[in-house]
């Protein structure tokens, strides 16, 4: 009977972790915009901090972007490249919107 209950308790625990509390979509935090809501081959313009973000994010994802130096570079350029190919987006090379979802750095995007 107590591993039942163990088992229920975790079971329980578990769903509370998957579907608890859900969180409001804020219009006004481009971080939780829907991207059905946004042109998604819109190219923002990167600061050195966005790149260097871009860069680290590539890096996580397997890709040596080069230094990450803030700097948009051809070595940079060829890891989005790549990013993009792997990924079925249009390999440009170019950091569009569509390219910072897929990189989870939904708050660059315009």
């Amino acid at each position: 009977m107590r591993t039942f209950v163990m088992v229920c308790i975790a079971m329980l625990s578990l769903i509370a972790i998957t579907f608890g509390p859900m969180t409001q979509v804020n219009a006004q935090n481009p971080a939780t915009r829907a991207a059905v809501d946004m042109d998604m081959d819109a190219m923002p313009t990167l600061s050195a901090d966005g790149v260097r973000r871009v860069q680290l994010a590539l890096q996580k994802k397997g890709i040596i972007p080069g230094p990450i130096d803030g700097i948009f570079g051809p070595l940079t350029k060829q890891a989005v490249r790549n990013f993009q190919s792997r990924y079925g987006i249009k390999a440009t090379g170019d950091v569009d919107n569509q390219t910072l979802f897929a990189l989870g750095e939904v708050d660059l995007a315009i």
